[in-house]
């Protein structure tokens, strides 16, 4: 999701613990026994120079756009997670700061051979998934599931984490229609002319996006 040149100077500049306060400032009734970490300061500078790149970068990318449909981003925030944090397991409010919160979002900054521990644990339909992605990588995955930041125990996590609200609602419906898209992509890759069929693949997903979109 990230060049590996904004990730590197997104790092360096993470590197400053005045950008940091406590992570229980904004959580949730539910969520602030449990969690336990520092987040970046939105007023400062930088921060907000980060954020905004994040943004920038979530929204052009083709797999994130038509996987999570976005209508709007609700808040980003920068995670710091040291030695003895953790963010025990929790669920995201179903709105926050007025946007509905569709999707979760963890974009990965630090190399995960600098820290131990620290994966983000998912609690989905098949069981429980332990997730820790190179830098630039990210997650994105419906904010109904209960999940957890599991205790670092050596070095230092950074993250951003974000709320999506997408155009579609329900997460079958965004499922089909990725799917119906990864269909489509592969069939302009193939060899041979299926002009036609695509332009009738495309018209189905078009026309299911305009039924489900709110």
């Amino acid at each position: 999701m990230l060049s590996p040149d904004h990730v590197g100077a997104f790092v360096n500049i993470l590197d400053d613990a005045e950008l940091f306060e406590s992570g229980a400032i904004t959580a949730g009734r539910t969520a602030k026994a449990h969690k336990q970490n520092l987040q970046a300061l939105h007023a400062k500078p930088e921060v907000e120079r980060i954020l905004k790149q994040v943004r920038e970068d979530l929204t052009k990318h083709s797999v994130f756009r038509h996987f999570a449909i976005p209508a709007k981003f609700g808040r980003v925030m920068i995670s710091r997670y040291e030695p003895g944090m953790k963010y025990g397991s929790h669920f995201d409010e179903a709105f926050i700061d007025g946007v509905r919160t569709d999707l979760s979002f963890t974009l990965f900054l630090s190399d995960p051979d600098t820290y131990v521990g620290g994966e983000l644990e998912l609690t989905t339909p098949s069981g429980s998934q332990a997730i820790k992605l190179p830098p630039g990588c990210a997650i994105v995955y419906p904010s109904d599931h209960l999940h957890a930041v599991l205790p670092v125990t050596d070095g230092v996590r950074l993250a951003v984490v974000g709320w999506v609200q997408s155009r579609v609602r329900a997460s079958a419906q965004r499922q089909l229609l990725y799917e119906l898209y990864e269909g489509i992509r592969d069939a302009e890759a193939a060899p041979g002319n299926a002009k036609d069929a695509i332009t009738r693949l495309k018209l189905v997903r078009n026309n299911l996006i305009r039924m489900w979109a709110d």
